[in-house]
């Protein structure tokens, strides 16, 4: 049977390989699918068949790890997501456990109060967390010019009160009181604060609010005369009115005036109680005190000049100054230019004072215009000259005439032309000179200072003929300053100290010598002098000072002595005997300096502050040396080092 299926089989074949259209092979053959081979492009190593399946397991290890680490990725997306949400709604959407928000401030009290009343503050703190505030303080910051209720001396400024724990949803009440003073109609501010923290946390924690009040009244009120121009370089006076709005008497009344700048004061009645610009007002149970002010304003024309007057209390660290103001007054000036302009510069500086020293040639410029709108004519200047430290001697006048006999100067049509008739716009300039006296060695005249005074006229011719008389003048000050000394001498014979060593001195050999320095003054005042010098690097300080009582120092860096003399008076070894200091030094002379005579110390300077002019002195004097020209004992040949 097998053998005739087979022969069937290959009978079947042998038709399909003659058959033109090969229908029976075609239907035997079995549909093919494409497969693709990974062909290397170098030779390898021959792969064991478990190869392929120990990469598909790696490959599957790998996916998992990656499917992980993306869901753990989409999640912590997700969680970062939801907690910012959360912190959101936490801050802005009132969720917070613990707010300033719900810490609650409230402050009952008048509208308005009388400067000098006393104010009565009912405080309501309210607790709206759910955690207690700890460690509270209660903190009152009042404004300037409140006194305690207590002590109505006592000024006060921040007031402090515990209030330890305040529960959760809870009020604390507090009453405060106080006495304002102020201006009429001013508002003040109160700042009322809580501090406190809460439980485990070292934070502090500040909740504030304001409170505003009014002053309604004020005890104390200013008038000031209604000046509205006044002429640059006049005089012109200000009479200032306090008056009182109160029943009782108020202690420790001060009246202050701030000047403008160009502003120069001449006197005031009464005078003043502090300098030139604060008075005390003694009887407050008048109605009104005056006070007059006299003084000379400077400027440009059309320039605003600002006063401002200010009344109160004294305060408590400074008497002269106001700690709780009533009343304040500002009062505004227009500077104008006079018909016939006047002006002076001292060696060309045109300030209202002039520090000088003595011993030098002042010159003096007088600068005279026409600034009216009209002919000025038969125009004089005069200058007098008030001082008694003014050497008549040395006045010396340009196209004037200098009258000694009481100082004057006149410029007039008689003695310059150009004084006759002077235009629309028309200038000038005349000049003069002076010297002081020397008063270095006379202690008669204290605080010496020259005064020019400058009054200028003339006619004024308007287009219609009709005439009017002006006058301008204009003042300066010039001070002189003291003349502070100080003078060095060296001694080995005489003076406190027993000295030692050789004279004349040898070379590597130790010799000590005195040095004694001298301050003196003239004519002023001065304070926190100094003296200094310094030592050669050959010298030794010994540390022996005499008298013991005097300030001085040695600084081994530099070699610098320093001695604080402090105010010397004037006078001041003139009058009354000079400062002086005596101290001792060694020298070791070297080798080099055979046949000289070694300084002993450098040059000495002394400073200080002129208490008449305010400037600081300063004056050097050649340091002393081995030349003891001074001692009386000292030879010719004594102060040269030998071998």
């Amino acid at each position: 049977m097998e053998n005739k299926d087979n022969q069937s089989r290959i009978e079947s074949l042998k038709k399909g390989l003659y058959s033109r259209t090969a229908d029976g092979i075609r239907r035997r053959i079995p549909k093919l699918s494409p497969k693709q081979y990974d062909v290397k492009s170098e030779w390898q190593e021959e792969t064991t068949q478990s190869e392929p399946q120990e990469n598909f397991e790696m490959s599957k290890k790998k996916n998992k790890k990656r499917i992980i680490l993306e869901r753990l990725l989409l999640g912590s997306v997700i969680f970062l997501f939801i907690t910012g949400i959360l912190a959101m709604l936490n801050i802005f959407g009132g969720f917070n456990r613990i707010s300033t928000a719900n810490v609650d401030i409230s402050a009952v009290g008048p509208a308005s109060i009388e400067s000098g009343g006393e104010l009565s503050l009912q405080i309501t703190i309210t607790n709206n967390n759910a955690t207690d505030l700890e460690l509270a303080d209660l903190i009152i910051e009042y404004p300037k010019g409140t006194f305690s209720a207590e002590n109505k001396n006592k000024e006060i400024n921040i007031v402090r009160e515990t209030l330890d724990t305040i529960p959760a949803g809870r009020s604390v009440r507090r009453e405060v009181k106080a006495v304002l003073y102020g201006e009429e109609n001013s508002n003040k501010e109160i700042i009322i604060s809580l501090e406190y923290r809460i439980a485990g946390s070292n934070a502090i924690f500040f909740k504030d609010r304001k409170y505003e009040i009014k002053i309604s009244s004020s005890p104390i009120n200013l008038i000031v005369s209604p000046i509205e121009e006044v002429i640059s370089g006049q005089e012109v006076e200000f009479v200032v009115s306090v008056v009182s709005n109160a029943e009782n008497p108020i202690k420790d009344l001060l009246l202050s005036a701030e000047y403008p700048f160009g502003f120069q004061f001449i006197s005031a009645i009464p005078n003043p109680t502090y300098g030139d610009n604060v008075w005390e007002i003694k009887d407050t149970t008048a109605e009104k005190t005056t006070i007059r002010i006299k003084g000379k304003i400077e400027g440009q024309d059309e320039e605003e000049r600002v006063f401002r007057f200010e009344s109160g209390t004294k305060s408590e660290n400074d008497e002269k100054e106001i700690g709780a103001l009533f009343a304040s007054l500002t009062k505004s000036v227009i500077i104008t230019k006079p018909f016939l302009g006047i002006d002076l510069a001292i060696n060309g500086d045109s300030s209202p004072e002039y520090i000088s020293s003595i011993g030098k040639s002042l010159r003096v410029d007088v600068i005279w215009s026409n600034n009216s709108q009209s002919q000025i004519v038969n125009g004089e200047i005069v200058v007098k000259l008030v001082g008694d430290v003014l050497d008549k001697n040395s006045v010396s006048v340009d196209k004037g005439f200098y009258r000694s006999s009481d100082n004057t100067i006149v410029w007039n049509s008689s003695t310059n032309g150009e004084l006759s008739e002077i235009a629309l716009g028309d200038n000038g300039r005349f000049s003069f000179s002076f010297e002081p006296k020397d008063i270095s060695s006379s202690a008669s005249l204290v605080n010496p200072k020259v005064s020019i005074n400058i009054n200028a006229k003339g006619t004024r011719v308007s287009e219609i003929g009709s005439q009017e008389v002006i006058e301008s003048s204009v003042s300066r000050l010039v001070k002189f300053n003291s003349d502070l000394m100080v003078s060095s001498r060296s001694t080995y014979y005489s003076g406190p100290f027993q000295n030692t060593g050789s004279i004349p001195p040898k070379a590597d050999e130790e010799t000590t010598y005195t040095i004694t320095w001298t301050a003196t003054n003239s004519s002023n005042d001065i304070s926190n002098a100094k003296v200094s010098a310094s030592l050669p690097s050959y010298i030794r300080w010994m540390g022996v000072v005499s008298p013991t009582t005097e300030n001085i120092s040695y600084s081994p860096v530099g070699g610098e002595i320093v001695w604080n003399v402090g105010d010397v008076k004037a006078g001041t070894g003139l009058v009354s005997p000079a400062k002086e200091i005596s101290f001792q030094v060694a020298l070791l002379p070297s080798i080099s300096q055979v046949g000289t005579s070694p300084d002993l110390t450098n040059d000495v300077n002394i400073t200080g502050t002129d208490r008449f002019t305010n400037r600081v002195l300063n004056y050097s004097a050649r340091g002393v040396s081995t030349r003891l020209s001074t001692d009386p004992g000292y030879t010719s040949l004594g102060g040269i080092v030998v071998e």
